[in-house]
């Protein structure tokens, strides 16, 4: 159901931090990818362990900040270019949401409740 998530996508903020994100093709019913973010001078300031897996007709998206246990996110809303997955009793986030864009390009949304602020991340495809 995401066919456009899988490969190598990076993405610099104005900082000058370097996020990336590398998804595996779907196999097995299931899609992994890693998350890491560079800072500007060179050093990793954290990694994450990704799974999308089919579950009980539906999809979770999986999440292990640091290899931390996984955090599930169940798939809420699909279309054709976009994917939101939620988890209203976690802290933060509670919704993670991937858009393809016109261009080409991926939009990473994560968000947290009524008095957080999102995150947007935006990534270029790298192969």
């Amino acid at each position: 159901q995401l066919p456009w998530t899988p490969g190598i996508w990076s993405g610099t903020n104005a900082a000058g931090t370097t996020f990336e994100e590398h998804w595996h093709p779907i196999a097995g019913g299931s899609m992994i990818g890693v998350n890491r973010v560079v800072r500007s001078t060179g050093q990793m300031s954290s990694f994450e362990f990704l799974c999308i897996v089919e579950r009980d007709g539906g999809l979770v998206y999986q999440a292990m900040p640091g290899g931390a246990p996984a955090t599930d996110f169940t798939l809420t809303a699909i279309d054709a270019t976009s994917a939101t997955f939620e988890n209203p009793a976690h802290d933060f986030p509670k919704t993670i949401k991937y858009t393809r864009r016109e261009d080409g390009s991926l939009h990473a949304m994560v968000s947290g409740g009524a008095n957080s602020k999102p995150l947007n991340y935006y990534f270029k495809r790298q192969n």
